[in-house]
């Protein structure tokens, strides 16, 4: 299942750019300009991932919300 991950963050958005480099699952990060800073393109098995992932970013990293948006494959 893949999906991007829309990022609204505080302050500099360096640290958070380089600890998604740490994951696995992510295979693009990108920093944006406009309502979100950044978006990022994952890779996991399931829903249950994608929710620990999630849960993951919000809890420990300077994100402020996070929207998740799953691709249809097919």
């Amino acid at each position: 299942m893949k999906a991007f991950i829309l990022l609204v963050t505080k302050g500099d958005n360096s640290e958070i750019m380089k600890s998604l480099n740490s994951f696995p699952c992510v295979l693009e990060a990108h920093r944006l300009y406009g309502d979100y800073d950044i978006i990022v393109k994952v890779k996991v098995q399931d829903i249950h991932e994608l929710s620990k992932l999630k849960n993951k970013l919000l809890n420990e990293s300077p994100a402020l919300y996070a929207e998740v948006l799953i691709i249809e494959e097919g």
